[in-house]
């Protein structure tokens, strides 16, 4: 957790399978429940804009979220595509 403003946080974290992209949605899981859902609102790999973080590679995230996020939460990152 780096900084937070109104309902929007920036956080740090490891992709451990998949992938995370940017405006993707999320679930935030605690101690193996979800407590919140959010959005990603922007990605930095390496100190540089990205669209998407692939597995193994740690990142950076403006989240919308209304509670903080906590060392240890998961985030599960989830697609809405339309048929």
């Amino acid at each position: 957790f780096f900084s937070r403003t109104k309902d929007r946080q920036i956080v740090g974290g490891k992709v451990l399978s998949g992938e995370i992209k940017s405006g993707s949605h999320i679930k935030v899981i605690r101690n193996g429940k979800e407590i919140e859902r959010g959005v990603v609102r922007g990605l930095e790999q390496a100190k540089a804009k990205t669209d998407e973080v692939k597995e193994g590679f740690e990142f950076g995230t403006n989240i919308e979220a209304k509670i903080d996020l906590a060392p240890g939460d998961m985030i599960e990152s989830v697609m809405m595509v339309e048929k």
